[in-house]
């Protein structure tokens, strides 16, 4: 028998083999020893040493096995390249024995046309406001409250009259009974972002405190519709002459930049993209492992996961989906190279959704809280009543944060605290 501090040759990996969670820099946590999921520590187990040092040959068996991810990289939300791609996550998940299936799904039309469709109306708004201020403002309110609720909320208004897309989510298990046993449900995107320089640039330069949808709203939906109220009450003078051409100016240079968005063309999709998904499958086949087959966990990839969650939103707005009482959801977005994992407290922009960040505060990563001014599962999840987070970082740290925050969703977990 190999002692503690010795390697057999068959220990250490080939240099060509590739890990699934390859050029992730994250510090790697401490080491834990787990206890399978629903059982309690047993004074007849392996010393701490021997259990730590099994739990690491397991971990590294499972980082050299093949990935089927590797033949070609995903795409666009309801693009080819995304249907193919999630015919290889299925392919993979069979083969670290989990039965998967493809759900066929509608979502609604890209970002830039909703975006689109709102900044004209308010434009038409600012423009019959000159003859007819009160029904001006009333076009740019009608306006604001479609955009609030469709950007806000997840309540399409206007948007429904722009033709939508499909997509694929990736489901393990497979629709049916099986999901009214689940007790956490682990989830990644796996599509690529669309190309925006603009939103790119805001979000460098301001940290994600001014985006496109806060600009849009406050700036031309409600400062038009402010200017035109005054218009209304017979306020006239040039200094509201000059705001109101302001305002309106807002939603053009929304709207120029939506169309450089177009112009941009499509993303360069690499295999980074399939990076939370492999996480989150990793994090599954240990939970199955360490749990015997019956951990309780499913696995949901998402189709248009960077789309304002296309793919989450109508897998959740499914009448016939049946969750049992207190399931959670952990969701895994890519996070920077050599940073710690981090759990965010709030998600959205218009209008952010408090999440639960309390389901990893038991991890020994300790996990700062941030903001995510995207909208993620988690957000959908959470707006449906499930306790739900978001995991940003990547590799073995970020998976041990995800099944860190799965164990105390687990009910035996939550015994525990």
């Amino acid at each position: 028998m190999t002692s503690a501090d010795e390697k057999s040759p068959e220990d250490e990996a080939p240099e060509e083999v590739r890990p699934i969670n390859a050029g992730n820099e994250a510090p790697p946590r401490p080491d834990k020893a787990r206890q399978p999921r629903g059982k309690k520590p047993d004074s007849n187990e392996p010393d701490e040493t021997k259990a730590k040092n099994r739990a690491t040959e397991e971990k590294k068996s499972r980082r050299q096995e093949p990935d089927a991810l590797a033949s070609g990289p995903t795409g666009i939300a309801g693009s080819d390249l995304e249907r193919r791609a999630a015919s290889r996550l299925v392919e993979e998940l069979e083969s670290r024995g989990r039965e998967a299936r493809i759900q066929e799904v509608r979502i609604p039309a890209p970002e830039s046309a909703t975006i689109t469709l709102h900044a004209l109306i308010t434009v038409a708004g600012s423009l019959a406001g000159l003859k007819w201020p009160a029904i001006g403002a009333s076009i740019c309110l009608v306006a604001a409250f479609s955009f609030y609720a469709e950007r806000g909320l997840g309540v399409r208004l206007l948007g429904k009259f722009i033709p939508g897309r499909r997509t694929n989510n990736v489901l393990s298990p497979p629709p049916g009974p099986a999901w009214e046993e689940v007790d956490v449900i682990l989830t990644a995107g796996y599509d690529v972002p669309d190309s925006y320089p603009t939103g790119e640039w805001l979000a460098r330069r301001f940290s994600g405190r001014l985006t496109t949808d806060r600009i849009l709203f406050y700036g031309g939906m409600i400062g038009t519709f402010a200017a035109l109220m005054l218009r209304a009450v017979e306020i006239e003078d040039t200094a509201l002459s000059i705001f109101q051409s302001i305002t309106t100016a807002i939603p053009l240079l929304v709207i120029a930049a939506q169309v450089d968005r177009i112009l941009a063309g499509t993303p360069v999709a690499t295999q980074d993209d399939l990076a939370s998904a492999r996480d989150v499958m990793a994090a599954a086949r240990e939970a199955d492992v360490e749990s015997e087959g019956d951990s309780g966990v499913a696995v949901c990839l998402f189709g248009a996961g960077s789309s304002s969650a296309g793919g989450a939103a109508a897998f959740f707005s499914n009448t016939r989906l049946n969750l049992k009482d207190g399931c959670a959801l952990v969701n895994m977005v890519r996070g920077a190279r050599g940073t710690a994992p981090e759990v965010t407290g709030s998600e959205g922009d218009l209008m952010p959704t408090r999440m639960s960040p309390e389901l990893a505060e038991q991890s020994p990563l300790k996990p700062k809280m941030v903001a995510l001014r995207a909208q993620t599962a988690a957000t959908i999840a959470r707006r449906s009543g499930l306790r739900a987070t978001t995991v940003v970082g990547r590799g073995e740290s970020g998976v041990d944060v995800v099944l860190d925050a799965a164990d105390d969703a687990l009910p035996d977990g939550e015994e525990k605290t």
